[in-house]
């Protein structure tokens, strides 16, 4: 699930009070280095404007750090658990499934000038395969 999936989720789950409530706090600085959501633009917007507007000011990982403090602020732990853990477990699926499903690397070429180094990178993995490594000294 998308990070604007799990934040709109979150979002609905609110009574209408509850999402002004959150709304408002936007409109503040929650976290140091997040900047607050001007009012103008959170004036009437909907869930998924809101959404928007926290996806551009905050980018993915800090929109959904600053929903769960603003959530805690209104004493909403269950919500703020719950979108934390989902995003958690968002993650941990997502670097499985990259770590598990490997792609045979493209040929690399790399060009130095005389005298320059090339650092090569290093192979931590203990799976076997084929490594051609062709140095040419023009």
């Amino acid at each position: 699930m998308q990070v604007q999936e799990l934040l709109l989720e979150t979002l609905e789950s609110l009574r209408k009070e509850d999402f002004k409530t959150l709304q408002w706090y936007l409109s503040m600085e929650v976290l140091a280095g997040c900047k607050p959501i001007p009012e103008c633009r959170l004036e009437d917007a909907s869930r998924t404007v809101t959404v928007r507007q926290m996806i551009e000011s905050y980018r993915e990982e800090s929109a959904v750090k600053v929903t769960v403090e603003i959530l805690k602020k209104m004493k909403n732990n269950d919500a703020a658990e719950k979108l934390q853990n989902k995003y958690a477990g968002r993650q941990t699926a997502a670097t499985s499934a990259s770590s598990s499903a490997v792609a045979p690397a493209a040929p690399a070429t790399l060009l130095a000038q005389q005298g320059s180094v090339i650092i090569a990178p290093q192979f931590t993995s203990s799976s076997a395969g084929t490594l051609n490594i062709t140095m040419n000294n023009k």
